[in-house]
């Protein structure tokens, strides 16, 4: 299945009080459970995934909440209500945290193989600049997002980034093995999108846009 989207806003039903709880239960976690990703060059703390794991990604279809996640019960409540009951699968999720005044290195969420497939990400935004988020077109140009939407779907495939802002950035990241299937839920909430977006990829890409985790 090709990709379809670059970037469509999504309404799930999220109020600003419930990002704001959500934000204070994350930066309410230890220090300890959160980890550095020097291939984005943000820090992440893992919410669900494969064994409940903290710490780096590991391989595996056995996704339950993390100890991180148990802390988080706002956003736990928000995951299995309001996100995943969309979902033909729940992703694996995790919160990124860019300090203020830096950004993100251009990633591909997925691996090369994939690229130009269905690989649709959900984010939630906790905190932080919406509009600094980016992807680059087939000129390489920066293609800016609006501000005023802070739940979208994605295109993973897509090489994108963020600039840097003067406040932190928070984000609930929601990826594989969930792509985007398009469940009946899931088509409701793109047929009433306020917003999407069609990006044209660049023709040639770098290596190191790729994350080596996934290439062992």
């Amino acid at each position: 299945m090709k990709a379809e989207i670059t970037f469509a806003a999504v309404n799930v039903g999220v109020s600003d009080e419930s990002r704001l709880r959500c934000k204070d239960e994350v930066l309410a976690v230890p220090d300890e459970m959160w980890h550095y990703n020097e291939f984005r060059g943000c820090h992440m703390l893992p919410i669900y995934n494969a064994g409940g794991t903290i710490g780096r990604n590991i391989k595996g279809d056995n996704m339950v909440f993390t100890p991180a996640g148990d802390l988080c019960p706002n956003l736990k409540k928000i995951l299995l209500e309001n996100i995943f009951p969309w979902m033909d699968i729940p992703g694996r999720c995790t919160i990124l945290r860019t300090p203020q005044g830096f950004g993100l290195n251009p990633h591909f969420d997925t691996v090369e193989h994939e690229i130009s497939t269905r690989q649709e990400k959900y984010r939630l935004v906790l905190n932080g600049k919406i509009d600094k988020l980016y992807f680059l077109d087939e000129n390489r140009n920066k293609i800016f997002i609006p501000e005023h939407y802070s739940s979208y779907v994605m295109d993973g495939g897509h090489v994108h980034s963020l600039d840097p802002a003067d406040e932190p950035k928070i984000t609930l990241c929601v990826g594989a093995p969930w792509t985007g299937h398009r469940t009946a839920e899931y088509e409701s909430l793109l047929k009433n999108s306020p917003f999407k977006l069609k990006v044209k990829q660049p023709e040639n890409f770098e290596d190191e846009w790729l994350d080596p985790f996934w290439k062992k």
